[in-house]
């Protein structure tokens, strides 16, 4: 394979939460996101041995949930992320992610969560010494995500 000549950056990464599937209750989180991390969504497997034979037969099940963790600068306005998050963590409702790595325009690609819930969130904490700005993180545990052009 010949050798790529372009590459993505994140720097332009749009995310947007919700807690009704992005119909009503859509929340550009854009301007506050430091990071998006992903984890799990691994197949489980199976092998067996068998008396004939050198190498195992592998079987495939289903796939694990995926896990979202957002890295959010915090802010204290009550329309601000930390809120949104907030309202939604502590009575456990469903939540949704989903995030396009361009920016969100026609034709990217986009990543959205089915419902999930927001599995930990962090509340607000740092060093006093480095002034650096206040992060807290929240993590949605979804059954999949799904890739498709907006």
């Amino acid at each position: 394979m010949t050798q790529i000549t372009g590459s993505l950056s994140f720097a332009n990464v749009k995310l947007e939460v919700s807690n009704d599937g992005f119909s009503a209750d859509t929340k550009d989180i854009s301007g506050a996101l430091a990071a998006v991390t992903v984890s799990g969504g691994d197949r489980q497997l199976a092998e067996e041995y068998t008396a004939d034979g050198d190498t195992a037969i592998i079987t495939a099940g289903k796939r694990d949930p995926v896990e979202v963790t957002c890295r959010i600068v915090y802010t204290e306005g009550a329309t601000d992320a930390f809120e949104h998050v907030r309202t939604e963590f502590e009575p456990g409702d469903a939540y949704y992610v989903r995030w396009s790595p361009k920016g969100g325009a026609g034709g990217d690609f986009r990543f959205t969560s089915d419902a999930g819930k927001i599995r930990s969130m962090g509340y607000p904490q740092g060093e006093v010494s480095g002034g650096a700005p206040m992060m807290f993180e929240f993590t949605v545990r979804t059954p999949k995500l799904t890739k498709a052009a907006i």
